[in-house]
């Protein structure tokens, strides 16, 4: 961490300054509060003041730097031979986060430097983890996906528009059909980013109400809507407990879909891929497993929106959103999404643990 040490006696400022360098801290060091407030301007982590000081004193420096656009959100620790509630109060008032009193022991010190510290982790990690999904948004292959339908649309209409006059009828059909081939690619795609982002949006509190589903019929819509789409069906197994889910069918038939879909992208025409919901313990096991190539361990921790594996290896089409869907439906319900290998290590086994109702 930097921390800044606003201090007018010498002996307190280097033994403090000592300390803090040698537990491997970055000090800033101010003998007076005018000086202290200008580097607070460095935004330091931490800043520690003394409240008796000539000139200008900590409670007057406390608020001078809670001014500046930078010092806002900088923890503030008053250290004063000042020990009396109505001080301490004054100081929490104006926006300090902790008080030690003069004399003080190294690990008065260290405890409240560490006492900050796990504060501000958890903060950082956030900022950091919304970063890094920022950064996984705007690398996505946005282009790759969204630009080729349009085009396709826009190149048939062209083409219809330019030859109307003479365009004979089976051309005709075989551009209307080059577009709505297109179309429907779009609105899929169009559909899929709907529902990705409504998901994000009831994870957020005041989530609503979920509604109730059929998990056996839920299971069996969702998995036959993947097996016609990837002209599948004769190896599409499916086997499904009756039970009842806190969950909108919808969001469910669409989680289910996304798995098949993926089972089967991933493995070849004639692998079987199996779907099984069952329940266990109050639990709801839906489990998808397929035959095809599989996932590393760190691809399977690694899932997350606009996140794929081995595209250049495989013709992917989509954002890679499928799996971050089946997740995001299973922490609304109240359960988890695991990745692991299949049986006998070959294939992916995919499971959706969900409470049931």
């Amino acid at each position: 961490m930097k921390i800044l040490i606003i201090e007018d006696e010498l002996e307190i400022r280097e033994t403090l300054r000592d300390l803090l360098e040698l537990n491997g801290h970055t000090v800033l060091v101010a003998i007076d509060g005018p000086m202290g407030v200008n580097l607070a301007a460095e935004q330091p982590d931490l800043i520690l003041c003394d409240i008796g000081m000539p000139g200008m004193n900590g409670y007057q420096v406390i608020t001078a730097i809670k001014a500046l656009p930078a010092g806002q959100d900088i923890p503030f620790v008053f250290l004063t031979a000042w020990a009396d509630r109505e001080h301490q109060r004054q100081g929490m008032t104006l926006g300090a986060d902790d008080y030690i009193t003069k004399p003080f022991t190294q690990s008065d010190i260290l405890d409240a430097i560490a006492a900050r510290m796990q504060r501000l982790r958890p903060l950082r990690e956030r900022i950091l983890a919304l970063l890094a999904d920022r950064r996984v948004v705007a690398q996505a292959n946005w282009a790759n996906e969204l630009l080729p339908p349009f085009n396709g649309i826009m190149g048939g209409l062209e083409m219809i528009e330019e030859a109307a006059d003479y365009i004979k009828p089976a051309e005709l059909k075989d551009l209307l059909k080059i577009i709505r081939t297109n179309a429907h690619q779009q609105f899929a795609l169009s559909r899929k980013l709907a529902l990705h982002y409504e998901l994000e949006r009831r994870k957020t509190p005041p989530c609503p109400e979920a509604g109730r589903c059929a998990a056996s019929e839920s299971i069996m819509a969702g998995a036959a809507r993947a097996a016609h789409k990837e002209q599948r069906i004769a190896d599409l197994t499916l086997h499904c407990d009756a039970a009842s889910l806190r969950l909108d069918e919808g969001y469910l038939i669409s989680a289910v879909a996304e798995l098949v879909g993926n089972a089967f992208r991933f493995s070849a025409l004639g692998q079987p891929v199996t779907v099984t919901g069952r329940c266990h313990e109050a639990r709801y096991l839906i489990t998808v497993v397929d035959a095809g190539v599989g996932m590393t361990e760190a691809q399977c921790a690694a899932i997350g929106p606009f996140i794929q594996f081995a595209r250049s290896d495989r013709d992917q089409q989509g954002l890679g959103l499928g799996l971050a869907i089946a997740r995001s439906v299973a922490e609304i319900a109240g359960g988890h999404l695991h990745l692991q290998p299949g049986p006998a290590g070959c294939g992916l086994q995919v499971t959706l643990d969900l409470p049931c109702a």
